[in-house]
């Protein structure tokens, strides 16, 4: 190994995102640590780190969090921090802090913000003269009659403006299903929007000051809970990446970027949310990703064709219950005997076996919290719009 190779951090260590992040930074020469505020991260047991740095949560002891993060990144000399999950909200509120040490692979703060808030989003988006979905903010009361006026008798989707894996989503036949009085939530709002039908699309992008470097979509098809997809197999599609395009250009935007669309009956994609972090897009992908972190870019990087990825563990765990024809049951045969599984490599058998440890832990402690697993994977550093 080169004395010479760039030494990188990356956070959210719990993730198998984040463990296929670091193979591929390791795969391309680069010395790579990893991070996160629980024990039981999955990619800890990886030979691809260095090693594991535990610090505090983000969520809950910030202060702490920062000033323990800084002095790891000044004892082992990092080059460059890059955020995975929902910390890279608090990397990017205190990047003017972080870059006085390392590069910082975040975009500013007011950027995530808009983007993450869902009614500032969409509302960013229909400013933009792109197409969105007619979306309400609502108050922790409203005018009922103004809403039947905007919505008519169309479908709905009732949702939290900050969430993730589409975490308090609920489906209304018509707007007279609204309760009269929104549930009060400690730390966000609620949006009410009309529903697309159609098949759900997803995108992962890595951008540099407004110019797409890396870009991937997938279909959802299966998923944990009603957001997280489990299965990745890279497809085409045109109007999604002017879209993209046009958005990080619009924002000049540098970091991770990823988008859900609704492929409406016509055949177009209509975005519905964006998370600008790292999502599982990013599994289509092999070391050539680490020349966008080494400066040897020359063109966009895009999947290889064939690639198909899946997490298995999670396909079994979530999947079978999503079984509703035989084309569905095919389907999965067909995905976890022919799709490549995330967790596993031969070079690297480790995290394949601490997973199932990882999710013991994770279970064990939503059993304590009254909460669902996939909730309980993020509490520790979910941005709320604090």
């Amino acid at each position: 190994m080169s004395t010479n190779s760039k030494r990188v951090l990356i956070t959210g260590a719990r993730a198998p995102v984040t463990l296929h992040f670091c193979r591929l930074l390791a795969e391309s020469g680069m010395v790579v640590y990893t991070a996160d505020s629980i024990p039981y991260a999955l990619t800890k047991t990886s030979n691809s780190v260095q090693e594991f740095f535990l610090y505090p949560s983000p969520k809950f002891e910030t202060k702490q969090w920062l000033e323990i993060l800084i002095q790891y990144i000044k004892k082992n000399k990092i080059d460059l921090l890059i955020p995975t999950c929902e910390e890279t909200f608090y990397i990017s509120k205190f990047k003017e802090q972080l870059s006085s040490y390392c590069e910082v692979f975040v975009d500013e703060f007011v950027k995530l913000d808009l983007l993450h808030n869902k009614y500032k989003f969409i509302r960013f988006i229909r400013e933009i003269g792109l197409k969105a979905p007619k979306t309400y903010l609502l108050s922790e009361t409203y005018n009922m009659s103004n809403l039947r006026t905007t919505f008519l008798t169309k479908k709905l989707v009732l949702k939290k403006v900050f969430s993730r894996f589409s975490d308090g989503v609920h489906f209304l036949n018509n707007i007279d299903e609204l309760p009269e009085k929104m549930p009060k939530t400690s730390s966000t709002s609620w949006i009410i929007q009309e529903k697309v039908d159609g098949e759900q699309y997803c995108s992962y992008s890595i951008a540099k000051n407004g110019e797409l470097v890396a870009h991937s979509i997938y279909r959802s098809e299966f998923t944990a809970g009603l957001g997280a997809t489990l299965s990745f197999e890279n497809i085409d599609n045109e109007e999604i990446e002017a879209f993209i395009r046009q958005v990080v250009k619009k924002l000049s935007f540098t970091g991770q970027i990823s988008f859900d669309f609704i492929m409406n009956q016509d055949g177009v994609p209509i975005p519905i949310e964006c998370n600008p972090r790292t999502t599982s897009g990013l599994h289509l992908f092999d070391e050539d990703l680490g020349l966008i972190f080494q400066n040897n870019l020359s063109k966009k990087i895009t999947p290889k064709s064939g690639r198909k990825e899946a997490i298995k563990l999670g396909i079994c765990i979530y999947g079978l219950s999503q079984i509703t024809s035989p084309n569905r049951f095919r389907r999965i045969v067909q995905i976890l005997f022919s799709f490549k599984d995330i967790t596993f490599r031969k070079n690297d058998p480790k995290p394949f076996f601490y997973q199932f440890i990882s999710m013991y832990q994770f279970w064990k402690e939503s059993k304590k919290s009254n909460l669902n697993v996939i909730s309980q994977s993020t509490i520790d550093i979910n941005w709320d719009g604090e």
